[in-house]
Formats: structure tokens, sequence, C-alpha cells
């Protein structure tokens, strides 16, 4: 899609961003109403927001907006996946510059789309707004199943500690992306689009975990 973000204006860019979307058998009513709607067997809801802004968080000279999408979905969806819950749904919040060209935003929502998929979730609804900086805010939700929370305060002493992934691959790829290179490759792309193993929290969880 050719123009800016300005031209299309918030509602054509509203409905060029959620024409792209699907939805789970767990959203009741998604996005285009008051508000979504997301089916909660548990009767508790497991939730985490958190912030992307350009210039800090990523930057368009490292990442495609496809990346940021995928990245934005990731570190939320895997923070509901460290309390044991199954990530069900997330809303986006949107900041863009009128000036931005409209692929952007919707290569980022491709993106969303995607991560959601891998984790069983669905994009649900949120706002878009016109700034000065791109600001990606999301808040992910998800559901228990019937197990107990895991939160950090679980720990005890002589309790055997397991590590899903690599450490320091994402913080070894800002580095190297900030001082100009490229490679290694692996640590790069550890930074620019994360792979939570979204399993492995309702696992230990139901394993027994007692912190995560």
């Amino acid at each position: 899609m050719k123009g800016t973000v300005g031209e299309l204006g918030e509602f054509g860019l509203i409905r060029e961003l959620t024409s792209r979307l699907t939805t789970t058998p767990a959203v009741r009513v998604g996005p285009g109403d008051d508000a979504a709607v997301v089916a909660a067997p548990d009767r508790r809801v497991v939730a985490s927001t958190d912030i992307l802004l350009e210039g800090r968080h990523f930057r368009r000279d490292w990442s495609t907006a496809y990346d940021v999408g995928r990245k934005a979905a990731a570190q939320n969806l895997a923070d509901i996946a460290a309390m044991g819950a199954v990530p069900t749904a997330l809303l986006l919040g949107l900041v863009v510059p009128a000036e931005l060209p409209v692929t952007w935003p919707t290569e980022m929502m491709d993106g969303l789309r995607d991560e959601c998929q891998v984790a069983g979730a669905s994009v649900v609804g949120g706002d878009v707004v016109r700034g000065d900086t791109i600001m990606v805010s999301i808040t992910a939700l998800g559901d228990l199943r019937n197990q107990e929370p895991v939160t950090r305060a679980g720990a005890q002493p002589g309790d055997l500690v397991a590590v899903t992934g690599w450490l320091g691959w994402s913080a070894a790829g800002y580095a190297v992306l900030s001082r100009g290179f490229r490679s290694p490759r692996a640590f790069v792309e550890a930074h620019r689009r994360p792979e939570p193993p979204y399993h492995a929290g309702p696992a230990a969880a139901a394993l027994g975990a007692t912190a995560m």
C-alpha cells in the first residue's frame, strides 16, 4: 500500500490494520466494538504491559517493521507464559508519525499477528494515534487453566535452576548492532526477533515449578 499514515487517516489505518487479523475461538468479540471480549475459563486473567519506543528499544535501520511486531508481541506473551499461564489475547496501542509510510504499521501488524499465532493468541483490539515518534504499547492477556500462578518470589535454597534458550544472546545482539555490525547473525536475530518457548512456562507450572 502506498501513501503515508497522515494521508490515510486514523480510521483508514485502523481498517487496514484490523483487516489483517485472525482470531482464535477464545475471542468472543474482536476488534471493531467498544471493547473486546475474551473467554477466561479459569476466571482469573493474567495481564502484562510493555512499551517499545523507537530509538530506545528498536531502530528502523536495525529492524524491519515486521521484526518490531514479532518482538513486541513476543516479549509480552512470554511474560504471560512465565507466570505459568497460556497466552490468549493481545491489545495494541500504537503511536506513529503522520509522515510514516503506511507499509510500516501494516507490516508491524503482520508481525504481531504471526507471533500471536505461534503462541495461540490473537490481537483483539487497541488504539492508534499520531505522534512525533513511533511507540508500540502492548498489553497481553492469558489464562491459568486451573494452575496456580508461578511468581518470582517462590524460589527456595536447594531448588533446581533450569533455563530455556540461550542466556545473553539478545543483549549480545544489541551490543553488536550498536557498534555498527550485523554479525554474529544468531545474536542479531535473537535481538531483532526473539523466539520464546511459550509452552515451557505452563509445562513448568504443571510440574511444580516454585518460581519463574
